[in-house]
């Protein structure tokens, strides 16, 4: 059994590096189900211990029996070849060594906080900012868990943690490169039909996902482009003038500032991976 984690910042290109690794033959893919039972499983979850922080996604239904211990046990229960996790980091509170396998591939996907907060989502007509800090009330989180993740990783895996850029996958030929490194690293074969997908009206329903993502999702948009979409496309990242969005966005722009240094550290470390 071949197992792949993607634990990643949000709007990090994440979903559509999936897409790609969805590919691989007899794979099977776990998609943010880590997540959400940490905000809305039905016990040992912000739900269950502190609702008033739910924030955007409080009137989302809560399902009888889909909690942290349910998800690891499918988790390890799974027949696939391959087992494909996308989840952040810090939402398995300390049970590394029930998801983590010693000879896993864990890829830390990481992106510049100033483009993750100031991702626009057309659905919901907000900065990405916005929601986020809704339910997750110190957003440096997101950045200090990836350097704990890897810190852990480094310490008990037998393959070295492997960091990316999102900006490294903004580029046909740069997203071609990061997918034959992650699939030489897990052993698995390399072939051009990795890197295109099909365009869906949602997520992929052969993945294991949570039931209220869907909802959320209406919602929210999160994934509206990356379902449209059918590989990854040549883009430019954003111009983003800090001084000038501090004037309507303060809060916003001081929590970028403060995520900087974490993902500076993170993208100096020797595990980054080299484009050349």
């Amino acid at each position: 059994m071949v197992q792949i984690n993607i634990w990643f910042a949000p709007r990090s290109r994440s979903t559509a590096l999936t897409r790609c690794l969805s590919n691989i033959p007899d794979s099977k893919v776990f998609f943010e189900n880590f997540i959400w039972t940490y905000f809305l499983g039905d016990k040992d979850s912000l739900y269950t211990e502190r609702p008033e922080q739910l924030g955007v996604i409080q009137n989302i239904p809560i399902f009888q029996g889909y909690n942290t211990d349910s998800i690891i046990k499918q988790w390890r229960e799974h027949p696939a070849k391959v087992k494909i996790l996308k989840d952040f980091f810090f939402t398995l509170k300390g049970r590394y060594e029930e998801v983590i396998e010693e000879d896993s591939v864990n890829i830390f996907l990481v992106r510049d906080p100033e483009y993750v907060f100031t991702s626009y989502l057309p659905t919901a007509q907000q900065y990405f900012y916005y929601t986020v800090s809704s339910v997750i009330l110190d957003v440096s989180v997101l950045y200090d868990c990836m350097l704990d993740g890897i810190e852990i990783v480094s310490k008990r895996c037998s393959k070295a943690p492997l960091i990316i850029d999102g900006t490294q996958l903004s580029t046909k030929e740069g997203s071609s490169k990061v997918v034959k490194a992650i699939c030489e690293r897990a052993g698995i074969e390399f072939t051009e039909s990795l890197l295109t997908w099909k365009a869906m009206d949602g997520l992929d329903s052969s993945w294991t996902s949570p039931k209220g993502l869907e909802i959320s999702d209406t919602e929210q948009g999160f994934f509206a482009k990356v379902n449209a979409s059918t590989s990854f496309a040549d883009s430019e990242e954003r111009v983003v003038d800090l001084d000038e969005l501090a004037k309507d966005n303060p809060k916003m722009v001081e929590d970028i500032r403060a995520c900087k240094p974490i993902y500076q550290k993170i993208i100096s470390m020797p595990y980054m991976f080299k484009m050349d």
